[in-house]
This record gives structure tokens, sequence and C-alpha cells, in this order.
């Protein structure tokens, strides 16, 4: 261990190794002509046996900053080792045993909860001390009201560009027990992680958008048939759907909007339509789902009743690039065919997210990078569209 924290150090390595009973995971991060060079010497090194490396991939960060190396293995004293080592999980050992080539995600369970936030004044000050529910609201509420706004506006940002959420680092988790044959288990996985009072719904940013994403990538790597994708996606919009039986709904103030959620017609994957309309839902707005089969039957629909916003998603699990020209297309018969002439069109899915794309590129107004306050963006929108203005005379809502 001294020596692999040395020559880690020297080649600005990071991460942790696994000891189970003469069988090693190991996990190595950092740029990538140092990455190669350690794995050639585990290579050359005739110590090591049936060597199998079960992912190799680029990343935008680092998931063990400031562990040069350190050791996991049961049945150690962690005092003993100043640091250096841990006592893994029970679970973590048995699903190892059961699934090695999951070794990815579940190294990944080691990850301190702290991170680099730990020494912060906000950290220290609270360390030991519960806050109270009436507290923590209000906290939040000033946060997300004040605090945050502020910031943006001082940035010269709006609140469309702050659409980042951290994602959880068992969303690759979830899309491997999606595709496993056990489905409890992503059952047991989403309600963990739920907690008791956190409603579902504020998952949907830090874990089912970017296990959609994953459930996308191990078909990219040949883990999984496009089949078994949209079977996955189907079961995690499944367990949205009982888990969420139980929000509460918001009473919404005002004249409610009309919007139509669809996904493109031609397009299989309604994860992001589900997720729209779930937020919208609990946000106290009647969102009305379609399922047009080409963009014809989609045109009927806006030219029948009148419609504010206009909610089109490619899949959440696939890049799509290809279909960008078609929705454009699409797009631009959709506001042709509409009563509404101030039609604000918001476009989502993956190709959205991490294809760098954005709405002008096909003839939409807002390209929604998560489902998270989709009712603020849409309202953004419709503001900005002078919606009401517009309206003509004898048109109704309903």
């Amino acid at each position: 261990m001294q020596t692999a924290q040395a020559r880690n150090a020297r080649e600005g390595i990071t991460g942790v190794v696994l000891y189970d009973d003469s069988r090693f995971f190991q996990w190595l991060e950092g740029p990538e002509d140092g990455v190669e060079r350690v794995m050639g010497s585990i290579r050359n090194d005739r110590r090591h046996t049936d060597l199998e490396v079960l992912s190799h991939h680029a990343s935008p960060a680092r998931r063990f900053d400031g562990w040069d190396m350190k050791l996991a293995a049961r049945g150690i004293d962690p005092a003993l080792w100043q640091g250096d080592v841990l006592e893994p999980p029970r679970e973590i050992i048995n699903d190892l045993r059961q699934r090695p080539a999951a070794a990815p995600n579940l190294l990944a369970k080691l990850i301190p909860l702290s991170g680099a936030t730990g020494d912060s004044p906000l950290v220290k000050s609270l360390a030991g001390k519960s806050l109270g529910s009436a507290t923590a609201s209000i906290l939040k509420d000033v946060l997300l009201t004040t605090v945050i706004p502020l910031l943006l506006h001082r940035r010269g940002w709006s609140a469309a560009d702050a659409q980042h959420v951290l994602e959880n680092p068992r969303a690759p988790e979830l899309a491997e027990l999606l595709v496993a044959s056990d489905q409890a288990a992503s059952l047991d996985l989403i309600r963990e992680l739920r907690g008791e009072y956190v409603e579902a719904r504020h998952l949907f940013a830090p874990l089912f958008e970017p296990g959609a994403r994953s459930l996308g990538d191990l078909w990219g790597d040949d883990f999984c048939s496009e089949f078994e994708v949209t079977l996955g996606l189907c079961r995690m919009q499944t367990a949205i759907r009982l888990l969420g039986a139980d929000t509460p709904r918001a009473v919404l103030s005002g004249v409610e909007p009309r919007v139509l959620i669809a996904p493109v017609p031609g397009e299989q994957h309604q994860l992001v339509a589900a997720l729209d309309s779930e937020w919208l839902w609990s946000e106290g707005w009647s969102p009305q789902a379609e399922f047009p089969a080409d963009d014809r039957a989609l045109a009927d629909l806006l030219s029948a009743s009148w419609v504010d916003v206009l909610d089109l998603s490619l899949s959440a699990a696939f890049h799509r690039e290809d279909r960008l020209p078609r929705l454009t297309r699409t797009i631009a018969q959709a506001r042709r065919a509409s009563l509404n002439p101030a039609l604000v069109v918001v476009v989502g899915g993956r190709a959205f997210v991490e294809g760098g794309a954005v709405g002008p590129d096909v003839g939409a107004d807002i390209a929604s990078r998560t489902s998270l306050d989709v009712d603020r963006l849409m309202a953004q929108g419709m503001r900005t569209a002078g919606d009401a203005r517009s309206r003509p005379a004898g048109s109704r809502r309903r």
C-alpha cells in the first residue's frame, strides 16, 4: 500500500482497492497517461493473475479525490492504519461475490458522503446538531427564493441556466438493477434513496434521469439490448407512479396554463414526458398527455383546442442526435397548426442534456435539461412570449 500510494501520488492517481478472500477489486482514476502507466505496471507484475478490466471510460470528476489509495477489507481495525483502510459494509462484499461485473458501481458506494465540504464553516457549525423541520423548511425557502436567485442574477444567469443537479452516485447501480431479472432489488434501492420524508419527485433529477442515461450507456457497452433499455425505462416509470401516489398536490393560484405533453412522434421512450407530467401535476397543473403517431396527429391536436405550452421529448436514455432534423420539421408544422400564435415549445431528452443541442437549434423556445422546476421554466417562457396579450378573441381555456 505504501508503495502504491507513493507511485499514485507522483502520477496524480486516486482510488481504492477492495480485498475479499484472494480477490481484489481496484478503482483507478486520474490523468489518462498516468492511469495507463500504472495499469502497465499492474499487468507486468507476475503476482497478479486473471486481470480483468470491468470499466474504462472518461469521467468529468474524480470519485475518490484525496485518496492516493485506500484499502477496503473486512476484519481489520481502521484505527491501527491511520486512516488508510476502511471496513466495507457487508452488503457490498456480498453483492461483489454475486455480481462481480457490477464492481464499478458497488465500489462507488465507498465514496465518503462528506466530500470536500466537510471543513466548511457551515458544516462545522452544524456538526452534531439536527435542524427542526420548521427551521429546515424556512432555511430551504430562503435559499431557493432569495439567495440562489440573487447569486444567479449577479452572474448574469437565468433560472433556466441553473438546471443542474448533482447526480446520485448510485444511479448507474439502479440502471443495472432495472435490466436484471430480480425487479424487487431496483424498487428496494429506490425506496432506500427516497427516505422516509422525501417526495419521490425530488429523486427525478439526481437519480431517475441519470439512471436513464446509464441505461443507454449499458446498451452502448453491449451490456443489454435496446428492448431491455425500453423495458427498464418502463419499470422506472412504474416505480415513479407507485412512489408518487402519496405526493401532496399544490394548489395553483391564478389561471391554469394549458400544457400538451407528448413524446416526439416516433419516439418509443416516454420517460421524459412522464416525469414532466408528474412534476406539473404535483405543482397543481393539469397537463394533457398524448401520444401522437405522426406529425399530422400532433398538428390535429393543436388545431382542435388552445394550447399554451407544447412539451415534446426525445429519449432520456439515447442521444438521438440523428432525429434533431426531423424534430425541427415537427415543431415547424406544430406552430403552423396551433391556434396559439405565441405557442411556447419546450423540448427535452438526452440530446439536450449531453449532446450540446439547444432549443433554438430545432425551432423550440426552451430546452429543458431536467424535469426539476419545469413549471417555472414554462411559466418563464409564457411570460417571454407574451401569451396572454396575444390570445385571440373568442378563445378560451379548458
